[in-house]
């Protein structure tokens, strides 16, 4: 497990480098969000759904934004150090003596 921890951090670490590079800033997409951002597009959508759908479209925003562009390389660095974190943490557990297998290993003795 401890390895399987080493490689998705490897990978995950290198993978968002290369999507950081290669990564381009898209103009269509900039526009929309100006859009979405306005008091009257705020002000609709509060009065057809309430605030809670206005924190709603926020949240939704925010969500699709970490997916485009080289906000997506830092979203795959936290996963794949989130993920590399938990093997390690499943690797020592594992590799620690039970107590149960301690005292097998005292009977046989």
């Amino acid at each position: 497990m401890y390895y399987s921890g080493v490689a998705i951090l490897f990978i995950g670490l290198l993978g968002a480098e290369l999507i950081y590079y290669f990564a381009t800033d898209d103009d269509a997409a900039e526009l929309a969000g100006q859009l979405t951002r306005g008091k009257a597009y705020e002000h609709n959508v509060r009065v057809i759904g309430g605030s809670f759908s206005l924190y709603a479209a926020r949240l939704g925003e925010w969500f699709s934004g970490l997916w485009q562009g080289r906000q997506l390389a830092y979203t795959v660095a936290v996963l794949s150090v989130a993920i590399a974190a938990a093997c390690f943490v499943i690797a020592y557990l594992a590799s620690k003596a039970s107590p149960a297998d301690a005292r097998r290993s005292r009977q046989r003795k």
